[in-house]
């Protein structure tokens, strides 16, 4: 029912009431007082179970079986939000520190976790117990992959810390719980032929075949190709651009939808990128890009009347990332490079155009050194390593791509 632990040699009492666990100090060092506070805690913990006693309103339960039953409340407790409200302030306190994929990353984590408590997510959120967690994390094994699993595992751990720091949960449910599992080597790049061939052989499931397009590259043929059919289909000059911008330069997509005219010189055919870690939101990296001639051009037919981004909003704002997504997709509708399923699931993503700007610089055997400066791989201090050396060598690494002039 209830056992001793110590943490730098002071006695803790462990035990469990009303479906949750506590871990109280019983403040001594001296283990007979020690096993006499447990006894008091066992005592009030069955009167508690056979209706002898009840916690009073405002008291925390650990604080009275603790005291044995003698704490009482000094104040109104405040009243503990739901789950659904508690997620809801947690996403204000993270909106200022985190990157905005990172967040929506999270929040869909706690979306799913909030339908897999049901009804209760509607309940005060100190409810929630380890045992939810656990049954959770061991439903969604059963149908993701186990890094997906491990990342909505630290989702809840970070929001559950979070709840507990403000006093909106006496314990943490998820501070116990171990990780799922050891992330495995990432999938080496494949071509869209090695990929269709691997689909081809069968026995995939949806989640696996999906995944395996996470590593496609493209030759420049294939890039080519894209870079057409967004232009020809795109029902808004912007989707072009969403595909050129990182096609030529390896950007990532919060790197192009925050891209600002200033930091684009034509004349000197650079640009330049600001890179945001995913938890470090406030803290950018810039790095120097070199335009492909290509890019230039359609950058030098890019109406810039609408203001300070390259590729701005409706409203002349940064682009938000929902927004950029379904402009992107949007040429690819309907075509050979959406994937069999419902929902917006394609073969080609930002990223994919990052991993081939990448690779087909290493096909055409260009310097690692050089393709880590200009993907910024490295850090600052080993690119100024590299520099001095290779001072001509990055404005003639892009301009070896040839895509045949699509964009």
């Amino acid at each position: 029912m209830a056992n001793l632990g110590q943490k730098d040699g002071i006695y803790l009492a462990r035990f469990r009431y009303g479906g949750r666990e506590y871990k109280k100090s019983l403040k001594t060092r001296d283990r007979k007082e020690a096993e006499n506070g447990l006894k008091v805690v066992e005592t009030t913990i069955h009167r508690l179970t056979t209706g002898t006693l009840a916690v009073p309103d405002g008291v925390n339960p650990g604080t009275f079986i603790l005291s044995g039953g003698t704490a009482a409340a000094t104040s109104v407790a405040p009243k503990v939000p739901t789950f659904r409200v508690a997620v809801g302030r947690f996403e204000d306190r993270q909106k200022p520190l985190v990157a905005e994929s990172y967040l929506s990353s999270q929040m869909l984590h706690l979306r799913h976790f909030g339908r897999h408590l049901g009804g209760r997510a509607d309940q005060p959120v100190d409810r929630v117990t380890s045992a939810d967690v656990r049954e959770f994390l061991q439903i969604r094994l059963k149908s993701r992959h186990a890094n997906t699993v491990e990342l909505e595992r630290q989702t809840l751990r970070q929001f559950f810390s979070w709840a507990t720091e403000e006093q909106l949960t006496a314990d943490d449910p998820a501070a116990g719980v171990k990780r799922v599992g050891a992330k495995p080597a990432q999938e080496k790049f494949h071509t869209c032929g090695e990929i269709e061939a691997i689909v081809a052989r069968g026995g995939l499931s949806d989640e696996e075949h999906r995944k395996l397009w996470e590593s496609l590259f493209l030759l420049p043929d294939e890039i080519g190709e894209l870079l057409a059919l967004a232009k020809e289909n795109a029902d808004d000059p912007r989707s072009a651009l969403l595909h050129a911008i990182p096609a030529y330069t390896g950007m990532r997509r919060g790197e192009v939808i925050r891209l600002e005219w200033r930091n684009v010189d034509l004349s000197s055919g650079t640009l330049t990128a600001h890179s945001r870690k995913q938890s470090r939101r406030q803290k950018e990296t810039p790095r120097t890009v070199d335009i492909h001639p290509d890019l230039a051009k359609l950058l030098a037919a890019t109406d810039d009347a609408r203001g300070r981004y390259v590729v701005p909003d409706d409203d002349a704002t940064e682009l938000n990332r929902d927004r950029a997504n379904r402009l992107f997709w949007q040429p690819m509708r309907g075509t050979k490079w959406q994937l069999p399923w419902s929902g917006n699931t394609f073969k080609v993503g930002f990223h994919t155009y990052r991993h081939s700007f990448a690779s087909n610089l290493a096909m055409a055997g260009i310097d690692q050194r050089v393709i880590n400066e200009l993907m910024g791989h490295t850090t600052e201090e080993m690119a100024k390593r590299y520099r001095h050396l290779i001072p001509a060598k990055t404005k003639a690494a892009v301009g070896v791509l040839d895509y045949g002039a699509a964009a």
